[in-house]
């Protein structure tokens, strides 16, 4: 067993505390190491955790926590937090069935203040923090810990204006991992820094400006000259921080986030500042780990890895993504139209789009973490005559839903939505889970949607959508695998508006079957079939507009139906289908499967199913029991 001199002396953040200040640069190493050995084993969020061990390490040794607040954005970077704060023994579980999330959350530990898995809300629970401790009278500490993509959101920036203006006691640290250490962090921007965040200076200042403020006549326009001098030159030796000081927070650095002692000197200094202050940290995704410093992208989330190589286990060359799926066929309609117009808020390895990006840069756009803007900017899109392809996933897609309103749906105009990781996602977790979009498009004026159940049926909905103008339209598919032998790329099948399939037929019951819940609904039939019930199976391929003469007919024939849905019971497809299917016809309907109205934990996809009783047999018994009644 490897082992970490240091680490295996810390359980909680008051036994890093009990440590002298040089002995911090060890404690990261083992961090390091002991991240490295256990995802090399388990797999995880990795890049982004290597990045921030030294910053964690700092902020638990000079913030009292669990007293004082620390609030991480997104949160896949918060493993070195989790190991400092009591679980550390249980990494190896991270992101499995029962085992720890691979984000903040709160049932977890009294140190993980929200369950956190979207970008850009950190500030703004900082400043509730802050502005909560003031009302209440408290004196702890509150800081966000945020990137730099992420502070480019909306929200972020929503929350750094207000709290510029109300200014209350707090901090936000921008871990910068975008850019390289190079010049701005020698010598002159340390000394700098080390000044202006000193008390020295900052009362200082404080009392020249009383003073100028007092010299009879010219007192305040030497005060106004002085504080534009001071701005002026701040700027100019550290242009980084003119956005955030003209939004109201004193700016300092950039300083080497892999310096621990000068973050933690850092740390020591702003907390006695008063008012909201920024802290800009330059850090390295992958740092400590040769292969993941030359590819972060590569190694953000991995599988088991050789830790000496590097190398991950290879997948079936046999196997492709349906997110790639997604973006091969994309270049084949743009080789065709160049109208075609790509847009995703910042997911373009996720979404399977960065082979679409290389062949065609200047038809994608990858507008950042802005769902807001990305869904008002593909609607203007259509009105100038391109066909934008939103690429987007469903968690994230909720994040936009005033523009997917006001923008797109009112107006009718034809956004083409792919809508990725849908369902349930596995191992992200509760924040990410695709299971609410069905609700909230099927009831949007204006929207149809296809819910493909094969990886053939993606191709085939991608190549109809690019002339279908009759409305906005969505596709939805969950994180799965097509097989490349069977998928027909040069010749997809054609897609009929509002046709759904007949799979199987039988006069006991009706499957209706959305999306890629229909390998189940096929087993359940056979299952049914052994005991003696007969079992017609509809895929309901399009779901709005619904193949309403098919599925009546079907329904009248058969003694009853149900619905299987890989969504939230209530935020489904069932609301909408079960207002649409004629009174006389509704008694017939004995259930809805899909996932109760509660937050879907974390793990493999045939556990969660297993979990709720959604895996074949279990339906197939419950459907048992209910038709012997």
């Amino acid at each position: 067993m490897p082992s970490y001199p240091y680490l295996d002396k810390i359980n909680f953040p008051e036994d890093l505390r009990t440590l002298k200040e040089t002995d911090l640069p060890a404690v990261c190493h083992d961090v390091r190491e002991y991240i490295i050995d256990t995802l090399s084993d388990v797999g995880g969020h990795f890049a982004s955790n290597l990045g921030v061990v030294e910053l964690t390490v700092a902020l638990h040794y000079v913030f009292q926590t669990p007293k004082d607040k620390i609030i991480w954005d997104v949160g896949h970077q918060t493993y070195p937090h989790k190991i400092l704060t009591g679980r550390k023994k249980e990494l190896p579980t991270v992101r499995k069935w029962l085992g720890l999330s691979g984000f903040p959350k709160r049932e977890e530990s009294e140190y993980d203040l929200y369950n956190t898995g979207h970008a850009g809300t950190s500030i703004s629970q900082a400043l509730g923090e802050a502005c909560a401790r003031d009302l209440m009278g408290e004196t702890y500490k509150v800081a966000a810990v945020i990137g730099d993509a992420s502070i480019a959101t909306g929200m972020a920036l929503e929350a750094m204006n207000h709290g510029g203006h109300i200014k209350p006691n707090m901090l936000v640290i921008l871990n910068d991992n975008y850019m390289s250490i190079s010049k701005n962090v020698g010598s002159i921007s340390n000394y700098l820094n080390r000044i202006i965040s000193s008390q020295v200076y900052n009362k200082g200042k404080t009392a020249f400006y009383s003073f100028l403020k007092w010299i009879p006549l010219i007192g305040p326009a030497l005060q106004a000259l002085a504080h534009n001098m001071e701005t002026s030159f701040k700027h100019f030796m550290m242009r980084p921080g003119g956005l955030f000081e003209d939004l109201g927070f004193t700016y300092f650095g950039p300083i080497d986030g892999h310096d621990v002692n000068r973050v933690v000197h850092m740390l020591q200094n702003l907390s006695k500042i008063q008012g909201p202050v920024l802290l800009h940290v330059l850090t390295q995704k992958g740092k400590g780990y040769k292969p993941a410093e030359a590819d972060p992208i590569k190694y953000h989330g991995v599988t088991p890895f050789n830790k000496e190589s590097g190398k991950m286990a290879s997948a079936d060359a046999n196997k492709i993504g349906l997110s790639k799926i997604v973006g091969k066929t994309l270049i084949d309609l743009t080789n065709k139209d160049k109208r075609i117009a790509v847009i995703t808020p910042a997911m373009i390895e996720g979404s399977g789009l960065r082979d679409y990006h290389e062949t065609y840069p200047n038809h994608t756009f990858d507008v950042g973490i802005a769902e807001q803007h990305s869904v008002a900017f593909a609607g203007a899109m259509t009105n100038g005559g391109a066909i934008p392809y939103m690429c987007i996933y469903s968690t994230f897609l909720t994040r936009a839903l005033d523009q997917l309103v006001e923008d797109v749906s009112l107006m009718n105009l034809p956004v083409r939505f792919v809508i990725d990781r849908a369902g349930i996602v596995g191992p992200d977790g509760e924040t990410h889970q695709g299971l609410s979009d069905l609700g909230y498009l099927a009831g949007l004026p204006n929207m149809d949607i296809l819910v493909p159940s094969s990886a053939q049926d993606i191709i085939d909905c991608l190549h109809f959508m690019k002339d279908y103008t009759d409305h906005p339209i969505a596709i939805r598919f969950p994180k799965d695998n097509g097989d490349l032998r069977e998928l027909k790329f040069e010749t997809p099948n054609q897609v009929t508006k509002a046709k759904a399939r007949v799979i199987s037929e039988g006069n006991d019951l009706l499957i209706l079957s959305i999306g890629f819940m229909l390998p189940i609904a096929k087993q359940v039939a056979e299952i049914l079939k052994t005991k003696g019930i007969s079992v017609s199976v509809i895929d309901l391929f399009w779901l709005r507009p619904y193949d309403k003469d098919l599925v009546h007919s079907y329904i009248t024939k058969t003694k009853q139906f149900v619905i299987l849905d890989e969504s939230y019971l209530h935020a489904g497809a069932s609301g909408y289908l079960l207002n649409e299917i004629p009174n006389s016809l509704i008694g017939k309907f004995l259930k809805t499967f899909a996932l109760p109205l509660e937050p879907i934990h974390h793990g493999e996809r045939n556990q969660i199913l297993e979990h709720y009783r959604l895996s074949a047999s279990q339906i197939a018994e419950d459907l048992h029991s209910l038709l012997q009644k």
